[in-house]
This record gives C-alpha cells, structure tokens and sequence, in this order.
C-alpha cells in the first residue's frame, strides 16, 4: 500500500472515532505528498468535541500537508468514499492522479466503502 493511500485510511479510521450523531464537521488535508498534490476532505456527522474534532484533524498534517477544520467539504470533488467500515463518514477526493484515484478507489471498496464519481 502506497503511503498516499495508507495515509487516507488512517484518515479515515481516525475521522471515525467518537459518539453519537450531530451537525457536519469537515477536516481538508491540503498539500503534497511524495511528489503528488493531496486535496483530501472527510465529513462525519459524529459529535464530537471541537477541540477534540480540531486536534483529531490537525494531526493529519504531517509535514507538508495543511490540516483545516470547516464546516462541510468543499464542492466539485473528483469522487468520494461513502461509509468505510460501516462508519458515518465520507472523504472526498479533489487533486488525484488517475492512479492514484483507482488505488483510492479500490481501497475504499476493500473497506466496504461507496465509491461515487464526481458527487
């Protein structure tokens, strides 16, 4: 598994963490990663504390990549990921070469995720 693509389910594992359901929250990773753009926004509709939501999304940085806390993802995605592992959250991808947006998909279907193009 290629670090662009380990890194997204980590992502996704730890956007998951937490309790029960309430409004929106969006972590976007922004940046580049072993020579391609990363452009990665998760949402989940689980309650999670705003501190706890913001220090669970900023340690997604790793070095150059920028972690930002909103509201809901930005539009015009490339795809999405739909509840991988049963789990209420969804990524949106944006900046992914061809390759890298089959590797993306095939790992989100091995996670019993929704792949859907361009939502």
């Amino acid at each position: 598994m290629n670090l662009v693509k380990a890194g997204a389910v980590g992502f996704v594992l730890l956007m998951a963490s937490g309790g029960a359901a309430q409004a929106q929250n969006a972590c976007l990773i922004e940046g580049e990663m072993m020579s391609e753009a990363i452009k990665d926004c998760s949402e989940t509709s689980l309650k999670i504390p705003a501190a706890d939501y913001a220090e669970q999304c900023s340690s997604n940085s790793n070095g150059p990549l920028k972690a930002t806390v909103l509201k809901a993802c930005p539009p015009r995605a490339q795809a999405k990921c739909v509840g991988p592992y049963g789990q209420p959250v969804t990524t949106y991808y944006y900046a992914r070469s061809p390759k890298s947006l089959a590797d993306t998909k095939s790992s989100c279907t091995a996670q019993r995720g929704k792949w859907v193009l361009q939502p």
